[in-house]
């Protein structure tokens, strides 16, 4: 009993816990809920590398915008924009000789219709050529056409394949006999496909042209475009549009390059396939290969036709395979190569060029990717050494 009145006394010595306030009162230095202290911002709770990653996304989106502004439009005079650049890569190709006879002592105006009337010469009748000989060989290109198409049939019936004459004919018919019926149709549908006539001569028109008044022309239009600029810029503008007509020139002169020895290598491998024509075959790729992708397609499809109809389908298998193999191994060997050092681009960063290009726009943007990123990097170096050279 004494040791629980002891406990009981000690108990009520110690200081009991105060319970909290049910609704204390704010403290006047705390701002009110909802007021933003002064010289607070909300940028100032968001990290830095946010804000930098932000700016970036926001600068990136509107030049993405801005491009893609100038492609739809461009797209909507299609064959204003097409004719032009071409203008301006035979121009490019073309401006070495006007140099050169320049450097001789010749004035610029004759330099240049020589070199004009003779470029524009060498294109029309390398085309002339080529149409010429494949017309002159139609007849007997058709005769053995239907020769070829029998073989097939005589194939797929005595083959491994073991069909009936009647399922033979399902897949292999009188192909003369088919173009004589139908070449009207096949002749508009052509015409259809491709575009209509007048707007091809105003294409070819306007691209002639073109050449001529870009060919006359010695850079003023390029400086009457860089009036319009601040004039702090001028100097930049005119040392980029220096460097990028450069780079261009050394484009055109390699995919030239380039594009005969795609030509040549096949030569032999025609010659040892027995194929006829292998002169206008060779000009034919020459001139397919000055467009990437799509003109060495073409260009090769009708040579492994012209073996197909002239030497059987093997030969015609084993020539597309060599075409192949010498398309691709120029194409990713010595095309980055030769290109990468005449642009000064990486050989990946060409390779990705062509493809997006292609996926963007189709032969065109294949055509045109590589010089226009090459003219842009360039360009911009030229711009940052110009800006260094100043500071």
């Amino acid at each position: 009993m004494k040791a629980r009145s002891a406990a009981a006394r000690l108990s009520g010595l110690r200081p009991r816990p105060t319970p909290p306030p049910d609704d204390p009162a704010p403290s006047e230095d705390l701002p009110a809920w909802g007021d933003r202290p002064e010289g607070d911002h909300a940028l100032d709770h968001v990290s830095f590398g946010v804000q930098v990653a932000a700016w970036w996304s926001l600068c990136l989106m509107l030049v993405v915008g801005g491009l893609w502004t100038i492609v739809v439009l461009l797209s909507r005079i299609g064959l204003v924009t097409v004719t032009i650049t071409i203008a301006v890569m035979i121009c490019a190709l073309l401006q070495p000789m006007v140099a050169l006879l320049q450097r001789v002592g010749l004035p610029r105006p004759p330099a240049v219709l020589i070199v004009f009337i003779g470029g524009i010469g060498v294109i029309g009748y390398l085309s002339w050529f080529v149409i010429s000989q494949i017309a002159y060989a139609k007849d007997s290109l058709t005769g053995q056409l239907q020769g070829a198409a029998d073989e097939i049939r005589n194939w797929l019936i005595n083959g491994p394949l073991r069909m009936t004459p009647k399922q033979a004919d399902r897949f292999s018919v009188d192909l003369v006999q088919t173009l004589s019926e139908h070449q009207h149709q096949i002749i508009t549908g052509a015409f259809q496909a491709a575009t209509s006539a007048i707007g091809i001569l105003s294409g070819v028109i306007l691209c002639v042209f073109a050449t001529l008044f870009l060919m006359l022309d010695n850079g003023s239009i390029w400086r009457w475009f860089v009036r319009f600029l601040p004039r702090p810029t001028h100097a930049h503008a005119m040392e980029a549009g220096q460097v990028a007509w450069r780079t261009l020139t050394a484009y055109t002169r390699s995919l030239v390059l380039l594009a005969a020895i795609n030509a040549l290598a096949m030569v032999p491998a025609m010659m040892i396939a027995g194929l006829p024509l292998v002169v206008p075959l060779a000009v034919l790729l020459f001139l397919g290969s000055l467009v990437p992708l799509v003109g060495v397609l073409i260009a090769g499809a009708v040579v492994c036709l012209v073996a197909f109809i002239t030497q059987g389908l093997t030969t015609a298998i084993v020539l597309a395979i060599v075409l192949v193999v010498v398309v691709q191994l120029f194409g990713n060997l010595l095309n980055p190569i030769i290109l990468g050092k005449a642009v000064d681009i990486h050989p990946l960063a060409i390779l990705v060029c062509v493809t997006a290009g292609t996926i963007l726009a189709g032969a065109f943007g294949a055509f045109v990717a590589v010089p226009l990123a090459a003219v842009v990097n360039n360009a911009i170096r030229a711009v940052r050494s110009h800006q260094q050279a100043r500071t």
